[in-house]
């Protein structure tokens, strides 16, 4: 089964002998992956909508793991029961759809889980809200598929010390992604500043929010002249 660069980036995250929980599983390509190449014992494949779950059922019985691989129909996290998974995967969602689903079950998650998260919009917004709520973001991967870039972040609960650097820019980055860290703060230059751009153009700009954009792209200056 190929997952390509983003998917399989974020299967390789998730420690072995895993009990996993992937919600928005959608085809339930995650849980069958890490399943069949032994990375996770079993797991758990959720969706919100019953189609998506229909079309796991399938790919699960075509795999022939139904022994391993359960379907649950739940919003987020409202049907996994606490320490039921203890690596719970979100991945392929906006940024904001996944602070919902993580600040609505938060109850669910043990200091012991991971989370393996890879927000498709509202990078910045997620890690800063992590941060505040009291978890921790351990690491911060970018890949690159079809020229886009996708960040994936590995976070357990527990409060932690943070640079401003850590919620923009993110953590680590440059160490476990060195092969497209510099095309990356690159892409995020290029668009940070047409925002700037755009906004000051603009006969309403808002000049607190033009300086926290410029703020970001000081930041980003600095991390690619290291």
């Amino acid at each position: 089964m190929n997952l390509g660069t983003r998917l399989e980036l974020v299967a390789r995250l998730i420690p072995e002998n895993s009990i996993i929980a992937d919600v928005g599983t959608d085809h339930g390509y995650i849980p069958i992956f890490c399943v069949k190449n032994n990375i996770s014992i079993s797991a758990l494949a959720m969706d919100v909508n019953e189609g998506p779950l229909l079309s796991a059922q399938k790919n699960i019985q075509k795999y022939g793991l139904e022994d391993k691989i359960t379907t649950r129909l739940s919003n987020g996290l409202e049907n996994l029961k606490k320490d039921e998974a203890n690596v719970i995967v979100i991945a392929g969602m906006g940024g904001l759809l996944i602070m919902d689903i993580i600040d609505r079950g938060y109850n669910v998650i043990s200091p012991d889980t991971l989370l393996v998260l890879q927000p498709m919009l509202a990078v910045k917004e997620l890690r800063e809200f992590l941060y505040n709520k009291g978890f921790s973001v351990l690491e911060e991967y970018v890949c690159r598929e079809d020229n886009k870039f996708y960040n994936i972040l590995t976070v357990k609960k527990g409060k932690t010390d943070y640079l401003p650097k850590d919620i923009v820019v993110g953590k680590n980055i440059s160490k476990n992604s060195p092969e497209v860290y510099k095309d990356y703060l690159e892409y995020k230059l290029r668009i940070l500043n047409n925002i700037a751009d755009g906004m000051k153009k603009s006969s309403s700009y808002n000049e607190s929010e033009l300086n926290n954009v410029l703020q970001d792209i000081n930041l980003y200056k600095k991390e690619l002249e290291q």
